[in-house]
């Protein structure tokens, strides 16, 4: 059955523009013939039809849409249970912000089948380009064929929840593409029944400000790493060349006490080596081609020391950001600075707090940030206290978050709090020109050249 508040039927299609932001949620029972769809929903691609009342969707993607694209806030809720999968890979979705026909951008919440994998519930952009990935989360248990599970998300303004079995997995200030649209179902290479749909429209969100564009520095992430190897002499150079005002490197301290860069504990993924860094001499690590695992013309490309890659950067305008990987090596990267005369030309973040603290102490002219991809809860203002205490404890006045922790409304708590707010790996232009036009001193970046030509574009403004 199906419940309509503020709805009316005509020749039996559901008028779906009238139901009222604000109003009850209108729940969608699938009491129609099987092999048909109630009025309303319109499949797009895949095969959709209800069976005993429940709608059934399978394909390689499926994607079946419901409402209007004059729509901006809502509570959407579904119970999705798989009926077969083609491997744990596979999803199921909710979809929402779509245009009446489907055309990008759109947006979804996607759980995997095996949803406790790192990227088993995400919150995904389809873009005329292909997919962005915004957030990924593991879940506390997978799906199982036959056992129902039940999706809801809130979407108001840019922000979404998304939350499986009433737990929240996905909680992201990025729904940028699009302020308006559609809602709907998605499945990926499995066959999904969907029973209890609901939709709840909520009250419009007032226009957003647009505010001007500050000038904020742009950081390197591992070099230009987008295009060459990362945490390497020739990436760093080549961000310096494309405008960086940056370049963050890792680093860790080799088995005879040389600081050299490395951005995982082990070097299989960006040498030909294996083993960890830590157990091996700098002359073993110079034997290693580190720049292959990239692209051929980048063979023979060598692991950097501390002190190379500082030379590489000493007065070209663009500061090393020292990403400290490891405890015990504090004093070795603050002498190395020091014999440079670089107090002035480098920063330093690390993760761990303690690691911040040493490096205030050591040395105090070195700007010093921490590091940190948490997931808070609470409001915005207590996050942001949270946040501030941290920085207080590890004695710095500069954080450097994962974008994912940040929100417009969280910056601006931040800096009535007096820090600094960096943040990192933002590849997409959407979500830099938000985060500039929110505040952010610092944005770190694979694509040192598309934050370079977007920052100049928007100052132009």
């Amino acid at each position: 059955m199906r419940t309509r508040i503020g709805l009316s039927v005509v020749c039996g299609m559901l008028v779906i523009a009238a139901v009222a932001a604000g109003s009850e949620a209108m729940r969608e029972g699938f009491d129609v013939p099987d092999g048909t769809l109630p009025g309303g929903w319109r499949p797009l691609r895949g095969q959709w039809a209800v069976q005993d009342h429940g709608l059934v969707g399978s394909g390689t993607e499926a994607y079946i849409l419901f409402g209007d694209e004059n729509w901006q806030n809502y509570e959407l809720e579904v119970t999705a249970t798989f009926l077969t999968v083609q491997n744990d890979s596979r999803w199921c979705s909710v979809l929402f912000r779509a245009a009446h026909d489907g055309a990008p951008p759109w947006m979804q919440f996607p759980v995997r089948f095996r949803s406790t994998l790192r990227n088993g519930a995400e919150f995904a952009v389809r873009t005329p380009e292909g997919w962005s990935v915004r957030q990924t989360a593991k879940t506390s248990a997978d799906s199982v064929v036959g056992q129902p599970r039940r999706l809801r998300v809130v979407v108001r303004g840019s922000n979404v929840q998304g939350y499986l079995d009433g737990d929240l997995v996905i909680e992201t200030a990025y729904a940028l593409e699009r302020e308006r649209g559609c809602v709907g179902l998605g499945v990926s290479g499995s066959t999904v029944r969907f029973d209890g749909f609901s939709v709840k429209r909520l009250p419009d969100s007032p226009p957003p400000s647009k505010t001007n564009v500050r000038r904020c520095d742009i950081v390197g992430h591992r070099g230009w790493s987008a295009v060459y190897p990362e945490n390497t002499l020739l990436a760093a150079k080549m961000a310096v060349q494309a405008g960086a005002d940056g370049t963050e490197f890792d680093v860790y301290a080799t088995r005879d006490g040389v600081v050299v860069l490395m951005h995982d504990k082990t070097l299989e993924r960006t040498t030909d080596g294996s083993g960890e860094v830590v157990s091996k001499t700098l002359a073993e690590l110079r034997q290693l081609d580190a720049g292959s695992w990239k692209d051929p013309q980048f063979a023979g490309e060598p692991v950097p020391t501390l002190e190379e890659m500082l030379r590489a950067l000493k007065n070209s305008g663009c500061i090393g950001v020292i990403e400290i990987k490891m405890p015990g090596i504090s004093d070795k990267v603050v002498q190395t600075v020091r014999d440079l005369d670089m107090v002035d030309q480098v920063a330093v973040i690390a993760f761990n707090g303690e690691v911040v603290q040493e490096i205030r102490s050591l040395e105090p002219r070195i700007p010093c940030a921490w590091l940190s991809a948490e997931r808070l809860s609470g409001t915005t203002a207590e996050r942001a206290d949270w946040i501030a205490a941290q920085a207080k404890l590890y004695e710095t006045d500069m954080v450097d978050l994962n974008f994912n922790m940040l929100s417009r409304e969280l910056i601006s708590e931040l800096k009535n709090r007096g820090l600094k707010v960096w943040c990192w790996t933002v590849n997409d232009p959407i979500v830099m020109e938000a985060l500039m036009r929110w505040g952010v001193d610092s944005i770190t970046t694979d694509r040192v050249d598309v934050l370079v030509k977007l920052r100049a574009e928007l100052l132009d403004e």
